[in-house]
């Protein structure tokens, strides 16, 4: 990559497919024997998730329902002791392949599929990107009940619809940019999933079969994906890593390079997870015969709420691995446009049980546009977390209702959830804003990322317990 050729010649577009292979694996061998392994894992893990389920809080479970929970966990009970003779092979070939798995599968778009046009700067001195973040808890189904969002796949195959209806909605590759606004962005409260979107990063979608969903949506439509993103089996420490990361970016754009790096330092009910940094390069356009090119960092924070000096440290991390990421990829003369941070950091910047990760480094290398300063947020700015025990009220249901509940303060405090016991509430109150979109620009650089419009969408109501966040971000040359 690192010679270019006849150098007068202007970067293909859209480019060539680079280092990013499909199959997680060098060797089609490795690829087919972890299919084989997964495939004899599968009955336990299925059952296992089932009879997780039934220890679930029920909600307005009937005496015949709790009858009917019961017999099928028995059966399932059954069925995992029937299959642990096929799982104990199954781990034992799973675990050592681990050490040749790269740690993400990369699904390329169909041949069919033409990305926007490039932008170029001379002739376009303006161009407007858009990205969504969104916590979709697409956990195993057993799990997902903790949250009271059972269904797993189901909740997949709907939200695969409504992005598919909201990537439908747009113009396809639009690149309209309306004047710059004068003073702070605006924030708005959609119940669609915003216009415009090139970048989508999904967080926790931790089941393969779900993901798996979204990516037979998100490929033709959008473009590449990258998906079931972790550091699996025996690592250093050592640690267990039985689920992935549950990261997933698809972009409109190319992708040009991916890496993930794995946090250290998971415990509690984190401790099985793979969480950590995904980074992404995309090629954006082309200028003075030389890339544009854009850095996308997905990630999710520790979640125990009480360990405040484990995200401390995974901020730390995670500002290195990008800008090492960012260093290793970026070519002579190429210019860049943005580089973007999206995830639930699950920390908000409201409650003082959140002060260490509040006054982070993080917010003076990035900027968060709802961020005022320490404790101090836009007046637009809202929660993004939700309540799990309203989720099935049929005003939480419905992403036009949902918006209009929470335009008004009632509503707000009904369906955001609130900090910790004891805490006393902002005044009016927004709610935990867990879920950002951080952003930055290269100093000296000649394009300038401005932030054009912050969007909270209740378009996922009913599926998840996050609000999704978007961002139209404005990249303009300099006239």
């Amino acid at each position: 990559m690192s010679c270019r050729g006849a150098q007068q010649s202007p970067p293909d577009w859209p480019p060539a497919p680079g280092a990013l292979r499909p199959s997680p694996f060098p060797h089609p061998v490795l690829h087919a024997l972890h299919g084989l392994a997964r495939a004899l894992l599968f009955p336990a893990y299925w059952a296992l998730d089932q009879l997780l389920g039934y220890w679930a809080p029920a909600t307005r479970a009937g005496s015949l329902e709790r009858l009917s929970a019961a017999a099928r966990a028995g059966a399932a009970l059954l069925l995992l002791l029937i299959s642990l003779p096929l799982a104990l092979p199954g781990l034992l070939l799973w675990l050592p392949l681990q050490a040749w798995r790269r740690p993400f599968c990369y699904q390329p778009p169909p041949q069919s599929w033409a990305p926007p046009p490039p932008w170029r700067p001379r002739a376009e001195p303006a161009r407007c990107f858009g990205f969504l973040s969104a916590n979709l808890c697409l956990l195993p189904d057993g799990l997902a009940r903790f949250s009271n969002l059972p269904h797993s796949q189901r909740r997949a195959q709907a939200v695969g619809a409504a992005l598919l209806a909201g990537l439908r909605s747009s113009r396809y590759g639009t690149t309209d940019c309306s004047p710059p606004q004068a003073g702070t962005p605006r924030g708005v409260l959609a119940a669609a999933v915003p216009a415009g979107l090139d970048f989508v990063c999904l967080q926790e979608v931790f089941d393969l079969r779900a993901a798996r969903h979204l990516v037979r949506r998100l490929a033709p439509n959008l473009g590449p994906v990258l998906y079931d993103v972790g550091a699996f089996g025996l690592r250093a420490g050592p640690h267990l890593k039985l689920l992935g990361s549950g990261l997933l970016l698809a972009s409109r754009f190319p992708l040009l390079r991916a890496a993930f790096r794995s946090f250290p330092n998971g415990r509690r009910e984190d401790a099985l997870a793979s969480k950590g940094l995904l980074s992404a390069q995309a090629q954006l356009g082309i200028l003075d015969g030389l890339r544009i090119v854009g850095f996308l960092h997905c990630t999710h924070l520790h979640a125990p709420r009480e360990d405040g000096p484990v995200r401390c440290k995974q901020l730390a991390l995670l500002l290195d691995w990008a800008e090492q990421f960012e260093a290793e990829s970026r070519q002579d003369g190429e210019a860049v446009a943005f580089s973007v941070l999206l995830g639930d950091l699950n920390f908000d910047n409201c409650s003082r049980g959140d002060a260490r990760e509040q006054k982070h480094q993080l917010f003076s290398r990035f900027q968060d546009p709802c961020r005022l300063g320490l404790r101090r947020e836009q007046p637009w700015a809202l929660g993004t977390l939700l309540s799990t025990r309203v989720l099935h009220h049929s005003e939480a249901s419905s992403p036009e209702m949902l918006r209009r509940a929470l335009e008004q303060e009632e509503g707000r405090r009904l369906y955001l959830a609130g900090g910790p016991a004891g805490s006393r509430p902002a005044e009016p109150w927004r709610g935990r804003r867990l879920d950002y979109i951080l952003y930055r620009g290269v100093p000296g650089a000649p394009l300038s990322p401005e932030v054009e419009q912050v969007i909270f969408s209740t378009a996922l109501a009913g599926l998840t317990d996050h609000l999704a966040v978007g961002l139209r971000l404005r990249v303009s040359a300099p006239s």
